[in-house]
């Protein structure tokens, strides 16, 4: 498991303290600053988010796919 460099055995917080994370970062006006900066990064590795989207950090090989009419 590579998201957030956590593993298997890290504990996870749960939605609360994420919630009061994000409204500390808001009250602090730190929130759009770092909102700015993440889009920055995905936009330079070449990802245009746009509202309404959902990103999953995995990014995995996949076969392509070969259909014929048959």
């Amino acid at each position: 498991m590579r998201f957030l460099g956590l593993g298997f055995e890290d504990g996870v917080p749960d939605a609360k303290t994420v919630w009061l994370f994000r409204e500390h970062l808001t009250r602090g006006g730190a929130i759009d600053g770092l909102f700015a900066a993440f889009d920055a990064w995905l936009k330079g590795k070449g990802y245009l988010s746009m509202s309404g989207q959902i990103i999953d950090a995995s990014i995995i090989a996949a076969a392509r796919q070969r259909n014929t009419d048959a």
